[in-house]
This record gives C-alpha cells, structure tokens and sequence, in this order.
C-alpha cells in the first residue's frame, strides 16, 4: 500500500509545473484516490463483478432479485445484501453491471446500487464510532427505507427493462453447473479478501500474525491478503475449469476497462470543483432543519466523491462545526449513495435517462430522510 502511494506521488511530481492551476486539486484528488482505494476497493470490487457474471448465473439472480421476482423479497434483499461489501459509489458500479446483465429486475438493481455504498458494516461501525448511536440506526433505516422507494420509483418509471445486451467486449455466460455451496464459497473468499484489504479486520489479523512473528505497519495485513490469495487459487483451480477462470479474468478487465477510466475523470473533475467550494465557509446554510438545507446537503453530497469511510469523517466534521443533524444525515445518505464519478459511470452503462432520474431519486429522498430525522433528533 505505502508503496503504491509512494509510486502515485512520484507520478504526480512529473505533473509538479501544474501546481497552483486549477487543475492541480483534480490532479492531487485523482492521485488520493488511486494510492488508497485502487488496491483496496475498487479492484477486488471487480474481480467480484466479474465472478458475479460468469460465475453466479441468471436463475439465482433472477429468483431472488429479478424482473418477475415476489418484490416482497426482492427489495429487501437488494437493499440489504450490499451490507457485507465495502464499496463507495463508484465501486459498486462494476457489481450494479453485473447484476443488471444477469437478469436481475431494474427496481432491485437500483435499490441494490443506492443502498450498498450507504449500508455496509464498515461505513455502519464507523458511523457508530463518530457521531453515535442516533446516526448509526437512522442511517440503517433511512437507506433501507430510501434504496426501496427509489428502487420501486425506477421501476415506476422504466418498468421491468433491464440491460438486454452487454456492452461491447462484455462476456456472459449463461449456465452454471456448480452447486450453490461452492458458489458461495467462493464469494466467501472474495468477499474475505476484500474486507481484509481494507483494513477492517486488522484488529483481528495483526494478533495472529504477531505470534507468527509478522510484525509491521502492514506486513500482517499483507500476509494474510497473501493466504487468502492462495485460497482463492487452489480453490479455483479444484472447482472451475480453465476456460472459467479465463472468462472470469476477461469479464474482469472488460468491466474495469469500460467503467474505471470515467471513474477518474469524475474524480479529477471533483477535485477541481472542490477546490473553488469550501463548505466550512458556508455553514450558516446548514446550521437549521428546513427543506433548503436538507436539499442543499443532498445537492452537495451526491456530486461530490465520499469514499465509504470519508463521507463519515466529513460529516463528522462538519457536524462539529454547526452543521445540523438534519443536513448531517442527508450529507451521510447523499454523499456515499452517488457521486459525479459514479453517474459519468453509470451513464453508458443505462443510458443518461435512467442516471439522471437516479440522481435526483437520491437527491429527494436524501433529503426528506434527513429532514425527518431532524425532526425525530
């Protein structure tokens, strides 16, 4: 990891005559991102999208989440099976894809894709760890709630369509003769990996790893990344064939190819516009519950970049500073659930019709779930 950040500095030093323009915030933003998230998140997010296409096929997605499925089930599940990954808007992008091209009904897709950067349990502990109990069973609710009203409004609005053909370079395999334990088992390992990657279970690994004389910064963490690397081969090479993996591995890079790059143009554009605004000098606006600066907060929050544990610093911090719990709460939703990246994303992906109205799905109803819980606390 440090290394990473070592290599993203010294790229950005070739870019040093540029500093003090406008475009080195985008620049300096762009590279914060790809020293912290690239290996952390957004990579193993692919990798899981990718398994998703080739490896889970449409008769489990469909049954639980598809066009024709019981939406009793389905938008409960969609909301909260995003819960055990640690995404930020951007990537859950690949995961969204995946499940879209597998069958999966436009209403749960969409409640999958606001509700899993919002709700899962590292940015659930976090939010508990800063601003409290309040905002961490508010946050639960008002995304569970929020993700299902959106995912029902897209269906309102779209009805049943989902992506009938993939992108170009993208690949899907339809039958999958493996039985359903060794396909959770192998998101298991994904899933661990990732987790594991970001740090969440440190607390966990470094103790272990101590008595095995690992010691360091990250050597524990990087160790552990390294058996559960090795798990995920011997697992594969027992469980699928070659041709899966290649498909697997291919499906990877088409998705990473098609969605990463506008990822970094939105973050570069972010950072740019970041710069020009400092929300610390504007917190009069914020400092009451009413619909303007819920509405504002909701604004702000779904065009700006909040990665899953900086959203809440941000808010934390805020917060401190005057903001209201109601604009707090709508910031906490908005900020995580979507960002200018995530739509740049999402709009080849489902055309600019269906971005936009997520968009300003997540602006609404980010905003009336923080003025309600302004209200309530």
């Amino acid at each position: 990891m440090e290394a990473l950040q070592l290599l993203i500095q010294s790229i950005l030093s070739w870019f040093e005559p540029l500093r003090g323009t406008w475009l080195w915030p985008g620049l300096a933003e762009t590279g914060k991102f790809l020293g912290t998230h690239l290996l952390s998140g957004m990579v193993p997010a692919f990798f899981i999208a990718g398994a998703i296409s080739i490896f889970l096929d449409k008769q489990r997605i469909t049954k639980l989440m598809g066009a024709n499925a019981n939406p009793i089930v389905a938008y409960p599940v969609a909301a909260l099976s995003g819960g055990i990954l640690t995404v930020c808007s951007c990537g859950v992008i690949p995961i969204f894809t995946s499940i879209m091209q597998q069958g999966a009904g436009i209403g749960p897709a969409f409640t999958f894709l606001m509700s899993s950067p919002a709700v899962n349990l590292i940015a659930l502990t976090y939010t508990y760890s800063l601003l409290g109990t309040h905002f961490l069973w508010g946050r639960v609710l008002a995304v569970l709630v929020s993700s299902i009203f959106i995912g029902v409004s897209m269906r309102l609005f779209f009805g049943k369509g989902k992506i009938e053909e993939p992108p170009q370079g993208i690949i899907i395999v339809e039958d999958d003769d493996h039985s359903d334990s060794e396909i959770l088992m192998f998101f298991v390992l994904l899933i661990l990996f990732m987790i594991t990657a970001t740090g969440t279970i440190d607390f966990l690994i470094t103790p272990i790893m101590n008595k095995l004389a690992i010691t360091g910064a990250l050597m524990p963490r990087i160790a552990a990344l390294g058996v559960i690397f090795i798990a995920v081969v011997l697992f594969c090479k027992k469980y699928f064939s070659k041709g899966e993996i290649k498909l697997w591995l291919k499906k990877t890079y088409s998705l990473f190819a098609m969605i990463f790059p506008k990822v970094l143009g939105g973050i570069f554009v972010c950072g740019c516009l970041a710069a020009l605004i400092n929300l610390t000098d504007y917190m009069a606006y914020f400092d009451n519950n009413n619909h303007e600066s819920n509405l504002l907060s909701a604004v702000l929050g779904s065009l700006m970049y909040f990665g899953t544990i900086v959203g809440v610093t941000i808010v934390s911090t805020l917060h401190d500073f005057g903001m209201h719990g109601g604009p707090s709460m709508t910031l906490l939703l908005a900020g995580p659930a979507i960002s200018l990246p995530s739509v740049l994303a999402l709009t080849p992906i489902v055309g600019v019709k269906k971005a936009l109205i997520f968009l300003l799905m997540v602006i609404l109803f980010s905003a009336i779930s923080g003025f309600v819980f302004g209200l309530t606390f």
